[in-house]
Parts: C-alpha cells; structure tokens; sequence
C-alpha cells in the first residue's frame, strides 16, 4: 500500500465488478437525441427548456432487488422540506449522529453498507430520500433543491458529526454547506466519487442527448438562473474557504466510468484539509460497496 500525507492508494483483494460495457441508447433516448439534432436549433429556446426539464428528471426510480437485514432494522421517520414531506431511515441511538447523502437517481438506503460499522462505533446513522428519488415525492430536482433538502434533514435530527456523500449527493452536500453561511458545521465530510465542476455534469448531459450549440447556450442560461451562480465559479474545489468543515476524505476509483478521477484530484489541489483513497477497478457505484473502503470509510470517523 503506497501512502503519502494526503495520498492513498488501496489495494484490495476483494473481486472486482465486471462493469458492463456501453450498449447503445433506448429507442425513445435516440429520438430524444434526433429531436435535439433536427428541431433543436430551429426552435432553441423550447428545445432548451426541454433540455433543462430532462436533465432535472431523474429517468429511473432506484429500488433494491432484495431485502438485508439493515434494510430490515432501518427506522422510517418523514420530515418536511417545503411542500414536500421526505422519507427519511435511522439506525443506533449514539448521541453523534452521521448523515449519509446518496446520489442522482439513487436512494438513502443504497449507503446502507456504512450503517454496521458505525453503529459499532456508537453513531447514530440517519439517510433519506431526497426530492424525486426514492420513496420521496416529486419528478423533478434541481441542485439547489437537493441541497435545501440535505440542510432540512440535518435541522430535522438536530445537527450532524458526520457526512458520507455519494456522487453528486457529494456536490449538493458541498453547495448546502456553502449557502448555510456557517449555520451548518460538521467534523467530517466524506466525498465518494463526487463531481467537482457542475459543468462537466451538464456537459456531458449535453454532449449525451446531441444538443446544438444554440439549445447549449440558452440551457446554461437557464441552469445559471436556477443554481445562481455561473458555472465557472459551480466548482466545490473552489468553496474550501466557504465551508466550516474539519477533515476531507476523498474517495475515487481510477476507472470512474461516470465521474472522472480527475474531479477528486481538482478538490485534492485546493482543500488543504483533504485527503484521497484512490482505488483501481471498482468504478463508480461498486466502490462504496467494496469492504475494504468500507473499512477505510468507517476509520476515518
């Protein structure tokens, strides 16, 4: 295992996924990409609406194909966030309680893997679903919903040690941390393969459904409007003085095939308090599953 101070590269021996190579796009993903190619620059400013619409939609509604026992012993509990009455999940009863955070199209349960061993170190575990995922109610999210949701779930169980993020559940966590003001302080922030720059999403959202340059130019318009902010500065390696965290753990696999491990590397050159466990071969949604990052995840608290 080769370490530095804020370096580590871990090597596990536990097997690695088979991760399924790219099949080609569903029939209705491929008229949604001639639609963009041959009306989108005819009638940009609708085309961009649309665009904007699809890329706040999460496509699927993530669900478990079998049951565990954490699944099982997970108290449900809901709390408001607006008009929205979201489902949230708790294990353990310790007096410090660590958040789990999931990501795009995912839900609260899928970071259940992290319940045991904190549990075992006398935490309290809470998750949830956010707005439009899960057993949540809602179509649509955008960013900044998602992390107004993040901010009413920690005021809802009284205050947090601990974050364990996932993804762009790991940006949203950032953002909400950002626009609290120093309302909202934490110990520990764990960022699992999470994007830095917002625009490397929406770019390859873009780049995805074949968008033209004139429907690209009025979808940044419209997601700058909604973030308020532009997409230079929508960059969480960026908001390190912004955010009243203690330690930073980043943890990215080398062959992210959703995020690259570059995103971690940019947060990793600006956050002194950051440290990064690199793995190799377990890919974006396999890692947080991988008992040795799990080990690794649980230590860090």
């Amino acid at each position: 295992m080769e370490v530095a101070s804020n370096f580590e590269y871990l090597i596990s021996n536990h097997p690695k996924p088979v991760i399924p190579k790219r099949q080609r796009a569903p029939l209705n993903f491929r008229l949604i990409q001639l639609g963009f190619k041959t009306v989108g620059s005819l009638f940009p400013d609708k085309a961009a609406a649309f665009a904007f619409k699809l890329f706040t939609t999460p496509r699927t509604n993530a669900k478990h194909k079998a049951s565990d026992s954490v699944l099982e012993s997970a108290r449900i509990f809901e709390f408001m966030y607006g008009k929205y009455l979201l489902k949230g999940y708790e294990w353990g009863s310790g007096d410090k309680t660590i958040l789990l955070v999931h990501g795009w199209r995912s839900r609260g349960t899928a970071l259940r893997y992290f319940v045991p061993g904190l549990i075992k170190k006398g935490y309290r575990v809470v998750t949830f679903d956010a707005p439009a995922h899960g057993n949540s109610p809602g179509k649509q999210t955008t960013l900044p919903q998602f992390s107004q949701s993040i901010k009413a779930i920690i005021n809802h169980v009284g205050g947090v040690e601990g974050i364990i993020t996932h993804s762009f559940g790991g940006a949203s966590t950032v953002f909400t941390l950002k626009d609290a003001e120093n309302e909202i302080s934490i110990k520990k922030l764990v960022l699992i393969a999470a994007p830095s720059s917002m625009e490397y999403m929406a770019d390859s959202f873009l780049n995805a459904v074949k968008a033209p340059m004139p429907v690209i130019s009025r979808f940044y318009k419209i997601l700058e409007d909604k973030v308020g902010i532009s997409m230079d500065e929508a960059q969480i390696s960026k908001f390190y003085s912004q955010v009243k965290i203690g330690e930073t753990l980043l943890v990215h696999d080398k062959k992210d095939e959703v995020v690259p491990f570059s995103e971690a590397e940019s947060v990793l050159e600006k956050w002194d308090s950051a440290k990064l466990l690199a793995t190799d071969g377990y890919g974006h949604f396999h890692l947080m599953k991988n008992p040795d990052v799990i080990e690794k995840v649980v230590a860090f608290f």
